[in-house]
């Protein structure tokens, strides 16, 4: 069992000959002509899919990018201790990190989108795990240098490891002054790049690849002890990163659950909550009486009871003067449950079908026409949460060989789901009102109302008639 295993994991099976695989490397650590025009274009697509938060764009920037090739070949040219490929292959990726740097610089600078994007600031923290990432990537990426094939493993390793996007951001935040951004760029950008470095070295000696240089066991000692301090330096800092985005992750979870809790009680009066996990926060929003004191405490014991000591607790009355009523608003709307919101979309889409149905129909004989106006009072003379009625008349036939029937779809804005009793009494209804018509009833929740439902659910709100 033992040889066979072995044989499956065999990375010789397949290798490239030693002298192809050094050429192959050389030419990619090269800097100058379809290189240098290569990176420049991969520069703009990358800053300006960060700057419009498109991630297609970004990822677009990621497979074109030309950047790896140096950093393979100073892993490389480690490995086979060739020191003149090692130079060269630094000195390239210095004039390329310049480079892309100022072009970066440039367009930030000239554009007038100057908010900082979700795609942006997910490029200024790296972590432990960003280490890890850039280590397996660079990995992969020596072995599919080494095949004799070509594969897909160097458009993921692209993908992975993204050299250019943290370059981008941190010519975002030279251009914008913001130096918190650069750093934390410009830092994932050197994690990126020494890990890949070493996974490149790492793999190279796995396969044994042959030398094409000789040092003197001074040179490489040397070589050796700024190569592990290089990684160490590098990597500590991501660690502490790292363990401070999961405590992070830990306490938010724990605040979550917590106000979610309370939120759930029957006598809670806690309205909406916020959490800061940096700052180790939870802000709590509430309605009517609250004895303040006392709800700052019973939140605290159940973060203790959760491990999480060292805890501040803000609560806040929603009839407070002081309250951002702006972002209470916002929070309402993100707090609305989200399977009342796919099925408004999923009816919106269902109309829209049904409307493109009845205007190919456009040509047919007309239905009777029905007054939309009349028959909305009707309908909320039985229904009061029906607030807008939509009419869609037209004609269908199940085969092509029947003949065409009338049809009408009736869509019904309401302000909350009617039962299956009331819609199945309104559906036999509509059927009788509008004459041997086939009615096909849809229900839209309104969506001006949804808020106000779930400010308070217990009471049942109506709609007025509409002209």
């Amino acid at each position: 069992m033992r040889p066979n295993l072995l044989f499956l994991f065999d990375l010789r099976k397949d290798q490239q000959e030693p002298s192809v695989i050094d050429e192959t490397v050389r030419s990619g650590a090269q800097f100058g002509g379809t290189n240098l025009w290569v990176l420049f274009f991969a520069i703009l697509i990358a800053s300006v899919g960060l700057n419009t938060n498109s991630t297609a764009v970004i990822i677009g920037a990621m497979l074109i990018s030309p950047l790896m090739g140096p950093i393979v070949g100073m892993g490389y040219g480690a490995a086979v201790q060739d020191l003149g490929l090692i130079r060269m292959a630094g000195k390239n990726l210095a004039i390329f990190v310049v480079l892309s740097l100022l072009t970066s610089v440039l367009y930030f600078t000239l554009s007038p989108l100057e908010q900082p994007q979700s795609e942006l600031m997910a490029r200024t923290f790296p972590t432990l795990w960003d280490v890890l990432i850039a280590a397996f990537g660079g990995a992969a990426g020596m072995v599919a240098v080494t095949r004799r094939s070509y594969n897909n493993i160097v458009p993921g390793v692209a993908i992975a490891t993204a050299l250019m996007p943290p370059l981008c951001t941190a010519g975002f935040g030279i251009a914008h002054g913001r130096w918190d951004m650069f750093g934390g760029a410009f830092y994932l950008f050197i994690i990126n790049s020494m890990f890949i470095g070493a996974s490149t070295l790492a793999v190279a000696k796995l396969l044994r690849l042959p030398r094409q240089g000789e040092l003197d066991e001074v040179t490489r000692k040397r070589h050796r002890l700024i190569i592990a301090l290089g990684l160490i330096v590098v990597l500590v800092p991501s660690v502490w990163m790292g363990y401070r985005l999961v405590q992070q992750e830990v306490f938010a979870s724990a605040a979550v659950r917590v106000a979610r809790d309370l939120e759930a009680e029957p006598n809670s009066h806690v309205l909406m909550h916020e959490v800061d996990a940096g700052a180790r926060t939870l802000r709590l929003i509430v309605v009517g009486r609250t004895d303040e004191a006392q709800l700052r405490e019973q939140v605290k014991r159940r973060m203790l009871n959760d491990g999480q000591a060292d805890v501040t607790v803000l609560v806040r009355d929603a009839g407070d003067d002081s309250l951002n009523v702006e972002k209470l608003r916002r929070e309402l709307e993100e707090g609305v449950n989200k399977t009342l919101v796919e099925q408004v979309k999923s009816m919106d889409a269902q109309l829209k079908s049904l409307q493109q149905d009845v205007a190919q129909a456009k040509e047919k004989p007309a239905v009777k026409p029905v007054d939309a106006l009349a028959l909305l009072q009707e309908v909320q003379a039985q229904q009061p949460l029906v607030c807008a009625l939509t009419l869609a008349q037209g004609e269908r036939s199940d085969n092509a060989s029947d003949a065409a029937q009338p049809s009408t779809v009736v869509v019904l804005d309401v302000a909350n789901n009617l039962n299956t009793h009331d819609r199945d009494s309104l559906n036999r209804w509509l059927g009788v009102r509008l004459e041997k018509t086939e009615v096909q009833l849809i229900e839209r929740l309104d969506s001006r109302l949804i808020n106000a439902r779930d400010k308070n659910r217990r009471k049942q709100t109506t709609c007025s008639p509409k002209s």
